[in-house]
């Protein structure tokens, strides 16, 4: 795919593909322009939602359309979101030194292309995989106007347009499911490129115990290559540590909008799983690809956050704690303990003081479905 020349990052960037499919795309003039008709056309829908659910306020209206209703407040703020998020992510790695590939060992860089290769395709299939459901969704099925509250306020008030706003609607179906996933995969990119950076950043590390760094004799050019690589060290620890505050910084404001959206989201699933009464036949195809989709998004932000966790966790304990520091001159074994007091708690991407990229996130997610399932199964 070509990008305008304006589109295009000023960085080396290994997971070309996967940028392109869930940020590039988004930032487009078609694709905002796009993505605002769809903002727009959800507000106008749910707005409309909410003077029919004051017209009519039976507690069957209320069950049959409530869990769509509460989801669109998730549809709203990722609409909304993408195209902001697409354009923090790229100018926040622009405005820092992002590492090429090449820039430590042959082995790193082998590693760092297996793991974009795996990346790369596992966007294709995920992509895939929605616009699959998005599609199954658009197709109309019976008892529809059950569940989509659009369709039976079209088809109640406006019958003689029923035809083509039906198929407008469902048209949006196509595209939702993809840019839903959109900030998610976003997260994952810039996660990913993190902890390349991190890879290379201990390399420099391991660098300084190499055989033919240790049997350098003259001991003032011995002193001056480790003074070179720690400050290097320091410097590149500093960016990365800088590139994550800034990307935290543009994304905060959403994540809690994202999490309140997010629990109303997943309540109303859970609620519609529970309370339709209707039959799944015909559905689970579009349930079962809707389902994999989502849960595989899931697994791959928390493991990329996690993922950063463990290597800096890892890197301390292996790496860093055993360089050989005996030979180093004064100046440099101050630049170590400067390395070491900011390793020394592994590097998380800290959303707020509760709030980490891990898998405490998740199982604390996975609790709280649990529990909700449970009352409102007892409920029932």
């Amino acid at each position: 795919m070509l990008l305008p020349t304006w589109l295009k990052p000023k960085y080396d960037d290994c997971l070309w593909l996967f940028r392109i499919i869930c940020v590039d795309i988004f930032r487009t003039k078609p694709s905002k322009l796009l993505l605002n008709i769809l903002l727009y056309t959800v507000i106008l829908l749910t707005t409309l939602q909410s003077i029919l659910f004051v017209q009519i306020s039976t507690k069957e209206y209320l069950i049959k359309y409530l869990p769509l209703f509460c989801s669109s407040f998730f549809f709203l703020i990722t609409i909304y979101s993408t195209p902001r998020m697409a354009d923090a992510v790229i100018e926040c790695l622009e405005s820092s030194d992002v590492w090429p590939i090449n820039a430590a060992s042959t082995l790193i860089e082998q590693k760092i292309k297996r793991e974009a290769l795996y990346l790369d395709i596992f966007i294709i299939l995920n992509t895939f995989l929605s616009l699959i459901s998005g599609i199954l969704h658009a197709l109309p099925l019976d008892e529809d106007r059950e569940i989509f509250y659009t369709l039976a306020t079209i088809e109640d008030y406006l019958p003689q347009w029923k035809n083509l706003l039906c198929f407008i609607y469902r048209c949006g179906f196509v595209v939702l499911p993809v840019v839903i996933a959109a900030p998610f995969y976003m997260t994952i990119y810039v996660c990913s490129h993190m902890r390349f950076q991190v890879y290379m950043l201990f390399h420099l590390a391991e660098f300084l115990n190499q055989k033919l760094i240790t049997e350098i004799k003259n001991e003032k050019k011995y002193n001056e290559l480790v003074k070179k690589v720690l400050v290097l060290s320091v410097q590149k620890h500093s960016t990365i540590q800088r590139t994550s505050s800034k990307i935290l910084k543009d994304f905060q404001p959403y994540v809690l909008l994202f999490s309140v959206s997010g629990t109303l989201l997943i309540i109303s699933l859970i609620f519609f799983m529970i309370s339709f009464e209707g039959s799944f036949e015909g559905r689970y195809s579009r349930i079962g690809t809707m389902v994999i989709a989502a849960v595989l998004v899931s697994i791959h932000v928390i493991v990329s956050g996690q993922m950063i966790e463990d290597i800096t966790t890892k890197a301390f304990e292996d790496i860093l704690k055993s360089l050989e520091w005996s030979r180093w001159n004064k100046e440099n074994k101050k630049i170590y303990l400067i390395i070491l007091a900011n390793n020394i708690k592994p590097f998380k991407l800290q959303f707020s003081d509760s709030i980490a990229l891990n898998y405490r996130l998740a199982l604390g997610i996975l609790k709280s479905i649990y529990s909700v399932m449970s009352l409102l199964w007892y409920i029932k």
